[in-house]
């Protein structure tokens, strides 16, 4: 198995792994079943997309993982206004999903690195993965650099991140070798509200029709100007850029 997944799609200069959901799974289950090489997982939605163009700098740390999964109904559309299709949405709720049963079934550790911004503490987390995938996953509050000192950081086979972005990407780009286990590590922002209850996940037909983002606004309403730039400014900005792939 590659190190990268080699078919991708491009956007506004970034790569997309241009995979299907049973692709990616089989990605992640090889990954977890062979001894630690470190891999960088990130979740490309308009808003990251978005940044990165705007930012040469969190660019390169974006255009070095591993393997980039398109999280966004806005990104497959954008795709297709530049002429490539591509295969699948794959979101971070679906990957911790995905993660975790594959963690239980194996024995592999996993650790959430929490923001002291977060809606969700580190105890709700442990307790809403412990209900959910019956299974004893650690969550810790993100402090200074005596974090890696913990037995949680030294012995992480799977790390998540939910600083958001652009932060999550930058500190796992910067910390990943204080993560010696680690199998892969990837930034899931929020995730892990969804699962804690914080916040309540768009009906199914929402996601499907891609207006989950109306219903982030009806439930998150300071949340507007990240919209907009997401549903607005993200697809005029890939319009008049037709020619950077």
């Amino acid at each position: 198995m590659q190190k990268r997944m080699s078919a991708t799609a491009k956007l506004l200069g970034m790569k997309i792994s241009n995979l299907s959901a049973a692709e990616i799974n089989d990605w992640i289950k090889i990954i977890l079943s062979n001894p630690p090489e470190q891999r960088f997982v990130v979740s490309l939605n308009p808003e990251i997309i978005l940044k990165g163009h705007c930012d040469e700098g969190y660019k390169k740390i974006l255009s070095s993982a591993d393997l980039a999964l398109c999280d966004g109904f806005g990104v497959k559309c954008a795709a297709w206004l530049k002429g490539e299709k591509i295969k699948t949405r794959y979101t971070g709720v679906d990957l911790v999903e995905r993660s975790l049963k594959l963690a239980k079934e194996n024995n592999i550790s996993a650790l959430v690195v929490v923001s002291k911004n977060s809606l969700s503490s580190p105890e709700e987390i442990e307790k809403g993965i412990r209900d959910k995938y019956d299974f004893g996953a650690r969550a810790k509050y993100w402090d200074d650099e005596r974090f890696f000192e913990c037995e949680d950081a030294k012995k992480a086979e799977i790390v998540f991140v939910n600083f958001g972005a652009p932060h999550q990407e930058k500190f796992i780009f910067e910390n990943k070798r204080n993560f010696p286990k680690a199998k892969f590590l990837a930034g899931v922002g929020g995730t892990f509200d969804f699962l804690t209850g914080k916040i309540r996940r768009a009906p199914q037909w929402m996601r499907k029709a891609g207006l989950e983002w109306f219903w982030r606004m009806l439930q998150e309403p300071k949340r507007l100007k990240r919209i907009i730039n997401a549903v607005v400014v993200f697809p005029w900005v890939v319009l008049i850029n037709k020619k950077n792939k």
